[in-house]
């Protein structure tokens, strides 16, 4: 627990901040951000998400206006874990054929890129 009677008084403002943060660690109510890691392949990206012990029917995935958003739950003896990331995608990629999977604690989705028109000559009137 951060005791915030230690902090210099210029801090003293944070009181309220902490014993909140406090209160919710100790009834399990807190909202953690899950590491995330992504990398270039061929035709598009993948986005990996950290998710250890959530089942798939514990996640929410979400794609609205290029935000991909994932939440999640995970319950363990008497606490509650909750997971929650949005991640902004690129103009370039194809919505529409994001692919997800699950597997030991990682959700994975592979982002292809959309297909480009090819260019054309144009003639001038």
């Amino acid at each position: 627990m951060i005791n915030a009677q230690i902090l210099p008084t210029a801090f003293y403002g944070i009181q309220n901040f902490l014993d909140n943060l406090n209160a919710e660690a100790a009834k399990g109510e807190c909202t953690y951000t899950p590491k995330a890691d992504y990398y270039e392949v061929e035709n598009g990206f993948a986005l990996e998400v950290e998710l250890p012990g959530v089942k798939k029917e514990d996640l929410d995935v979400q794609v609205e206006k290029n935000i991909i958003t994932v939440k999640a739950t995970r319950a363990r003896k008497d606490e509650k874990y909750t997971y929650e990331r949005s991640f902004r995608l690129a103009d370039d990629i194809d919505t529409d054929n994001i692919k997800v999977s699950l597997e030991n604690g990682i959700l994975r989705f592979d982002l292809s890129k959309k297909a480009q028109a090819a260019a054309r000559k144009l003639t001038i009137a």
